[in-house]
């Protein structure tokens, strides 16, 4: 019984990949070549005002069709002053 709990708990960490943490700013290229495919990506950009959402969430859609692996879910979140797009990482340009 012991092992198959052990077994359990070891396989979650066998196959979860890495998380890509990107703020939209200086260096958002670099920081998305270092991202390898099947990782997590975790995108947030900080807007200012309202009448930003929009250009946030169009940004985000084009991170999305550039940089996610459609096969999965892609979730775009707006809270307040963060957006942020999470989703499975597959560079679409290689």
């Amino acid at each position: 019984m012991k092992k198959i709990l052990l077994l359990l708990l070891l396989i979650p960490n066998l196959v979860i990949a890495k998380t890509c943490f990107i703020h939209e700013g200086k260096n958002t290229y670099d920081k998305l070549k270092a991202c390898e495919d099947g990782d997590q990506l975790h995108f947030t950009i900080t807007k200012h005002g309202e009448s930003n959402d929009a250009v946030a969430k169009a940004i985000l859609i084009q991170k999305r069709a550039s940089y996610c692996d459609l096969v999965h879910e892609a979730y775009i979140e707006q809270v307040g002053p963060l957006s942020a797009l999470t989703c499975i990482f597959k560079n679409h340009s290689k």
